[in-house]
């Protein structure tokens, strides 16, 4: 998996979670979020990844510009569009500070589903699922990559460890253009677990 580069969002310290024009086109990366990027892809080519690798993308510009870039670099083909990969949504904290992305956390560890209208882990977690057994799929043919966003990623990466997803933040968190393989684990509250790299970056998003 692959979380995207650094963003405008990023930057300006932002929630853009809410589907539609800024989420979709206006809020992308900046040209250091691009570079991350391209170092991703070069570091990439060392894990073996390279024209063949088939990626998967959320919609959402900053993601869909991560996924160009990468595939640009690796000289993989087109990306491909996931829905299902778009940000997690954060209710009533969109277009507010980053800061909230602390409160929505202490609720998921509390288990307090629906407050502020943010999407619950459940809910993030099981769409995060469907795309894993999908790639898993995928891979049996080509490498896969998964392009983006952090909270979708990290309750990912908690599926992967065999851990509750209630918990992803427990996993130490992907840093932007951070490359991240995932583990075993498809169950959604049960299985393996396995130790992630920390890679300290811009939270959220």
């Amino acid at each position: 998996m692959l979380r995207h580069g650094e963003s405008v969002a990023n930057v300006d310290g932002l929630i853009v979670s809410a589907v539609g024009p800024r989420a979709l086109v206006e809020v992308g990366l900046t040209e250091r979020g691009r570079e991350q990027v391209r170092a991703a892809a070069r570091e990439a080519f060392r894990y073996g990844l390279g024209a063949g690798t088939v990626v998967l993308t959320s919609d959402f510009a900053r993601a869909r510009q991560t996924a160009e870039e990468f595939c640009a670099e690796l000289g993989a083909g087109e990306p491909r569009v996931d829905e299902r990969l778009r940000e997690r949504g954060f209710g009533t904290h969109d277009e507010g500070p980053a800061t909230a992305y602390e409160l929505v956390w202490a609720d998921d560890l509390a288990r307090r589903d629906g407050a502020n209208e943010v999407e619950s882990v459940r809910e993030v977690a099981a769409r995060a699922s469907a795309v894993l057994r999908e790639a898993d799929a995928l891979a049996e043919q080509a490498p896969v990559v998964l392009v983006a966003h952090g909270d979708v990623l990290q309750s990912m990466l908690a599926v992967g460890e065999g851990m509750d997803p209630y918990e992803h933040r427990s996993v130490p968190h992907l840093g932007n253009a951070e490359l991240r393989r995932v583990g075993p684990g498809r169950d959604l509250f049960g299985g393996v677990a396995a130790p992630a790299r920390r890679e300290p970056e811009s939270p959220g998003g």
